[in-house]
């Protein structure tokens, strides 16, 4: 009797424990809300006019203070402050040269990795680039939402389309 005692209390335990524990999390949303998607691509528009604007400030305003990504040339960018040194020496580089350059961007997909971050791409136009250079690209960047409505770039890529040897697609 003494063993079938102590077998039933510990079922008791356990069910009492099990009872009391806190309930789990509710899982956290997959995905944005209509007005997050809204706001995703706005930034990118936002994004385009600073550029088009010659606002490097306005460009970093974007970013999030842990930005990263690589250029082109392979520098490594980290951080708000280096993305607005590279804006701005884009932005004297062009001036420097003459050019006016005119962007032009469409966001094609948002694809949510949870509620709070997102993968955002498309492509782009410029003009007022010398002849023979490229004049149009596709983009991908992560956006993640920094505050109650405010989304920021963490890290994006622009590919130019290069023209294929010998004239083919």
């Amino acid at each position: 009797m003494r063993t079938s005692s102590r077998w039933l209390l510990a079922v008791v335990a356990a069910v009492t424990l099990s009872a009391c524990a806190a309930p789990a999390p509710p899982p956290m949303p997959m995905q944005g809300t209509p007005e997050d998607d809204t706001a995703v691509r706005a930034l990118v528009d936002r994004y385009v006019a600073a550029f088009n604007a010659n606002d490097a400030a306005a460009m970093a305003a974007m970013v999030s203070e842990d930005y990263e990504t690589v250029g082109p040339d392979g520098t490594h960018i980290t951080g708000r402050a280096a993305y607005q040194l590279m804006c701005e020496a884009g932005v004297a580089d062009r001036q420097a040269a003459g050019m006016t350059l005119t962007l032009a961007g469409t966001t094609s997909y948002v694809k949510w990795i949870d509620a709070n971050h997102a993968v955002v791409g498309g492509t782009f136009t410029v003009s007022g680039v010398p002849a023979g250079a490229p004049t149009s690209g596709s983009w991908m960047a992560v956006a993640m939402k920094s505050g109650a409505a405010e989304w920021q770039l963490m890290s994006s890529l622009a590919a130019d389309m290069m023209p294929m040897p010998g004239g083919g697609d």
